[in-house]
């Protein structure tokens, strides 16, 4: 994870990550209030950009044009814009007047150098940001200067315990386990349609199933079991394969059909999201809900 004074790409939004800091661009009445917050040690550094303000930084767009600047500055989206965070004087280098919030309404910040800045806290400094625009026919530079927020003890405590709630929710939502089954009553070879639902998904969006009903794509990344079982409904079989696939890959085959079918074959994988599973084989002879069964299983 990129540390301040580092380029980081990100998360589109207007309220996103950048290294440890959490990311706020937010049109107010007639301009613009950023905040980056730092998710461990918890300061804080915001300030309030009027129009004016804007307009002396040489932004004439819409306030909503400039954040859109600041957020595609900060995901990376194109090699022509760049965003950087620095530590400097926070008395030094702009001038400003305090409102009733404490918010400095800054002067312009152009004639910060970057190279002169911090690339870590120091007490009592300002964090700048740095947004620059670089291509074969535009070049310019703009930067943001954020004052650090005075907060008591309180404060701190309630970030940090609304934190650990998001990790044990996160960690609840992860260790939830569910199960979705389906039958066939495909014959043939390729990848094997679910022909219908034989128990819906008890964890709601942990699976779905393409419109084909060939492929099945996960949503909740974990640990899972995947399994099969497919039998005939008459024929003994022949010398035929089975397979699970993930991605294209096959993680599990049974070869042989000759007894009746191929039986039960199962696979436990770590899965990512939008992991793809599919049931392939040469082929199937004639079965049912009776004799075939496919299972998802997070465990």
């Amino acid at each position: 994870m990129a540390q301040p004074g580092d380029d980081q790409k990100g998360n589109e939004g207007n309220d996103t990550q950048f290294g440890d800091y959490r990311c706020v661009f937010r049109p107010t009445d007639d301009a613009l209030f950023i905040m980056m917050k730092n998710s461990k040690t918890k300061r804080t550094f915001e300030n309030t950009f009027s129009k004016s303000t804007l307009l002396e930084m040489d932004l004439k767009q819409p306030i909503d044009k400039v954040v859109n600047l600041l957020l595609d500055a900060k995901s990376g989206k194109t090699e022509e814009l760049s965003f950087k965070i620095g530590f400097g004087d926070a008395e030094g280098e702009t001038k400003g007047s305090m409102n009733k919030s404490q918010q400095c309404q800054p002067e312009v910040s152009q004639q910060v150098s970057f190279d002169k800045l911090s690339k870590s806290y120091l007490k009592g400094s300002a964090l700048y940001i740095f947004v620059n625009m670089d291509n074969n026919y535009f070049s310019a530079e703009y930067v943001f200067k954020l004052l650090e927020q005075e907060r008591d003890d309180m404060d701190i405590l309630r970030d940090i315990i609304a934190d650990m709630q998001e990790e044990i929710d996160v960690l609840k939502r992860d260790k939830k386990r569910g199960i979705a089954s389906w039958y066939t009553t495909h014959t043939g070879g390729g990848n094997i349609p679910m022909s219908a639902v034989r128990l819906a998904s008890t964890l709601e969006g942990m699976v779905t199933l393409s419109q084909d009903t060939r492929t099945i794509t996960v949503n909740i990344p974990g640990t899972y079991r995947l399994s099969l079982e497919v039998n005939f409904t008459s024929c003994t079989g022949a010398g035929h394969l089975i397979q699970i696939q993930l991605n294209g890959t096959q993680v599990g085959s049974k070869y042989g059909s000759n007894n009746g079918g191929f039986g039960y074959l199962s696979r436990i994988l770590n899965l990512k999201k939008d992991d793809k599973i599919v049931f392939y084989t040469n082929h199937i002879y004639a079965t049912n809900q009776y004799y075939s069964c496919f299972t998802v299983e997070k465990i």
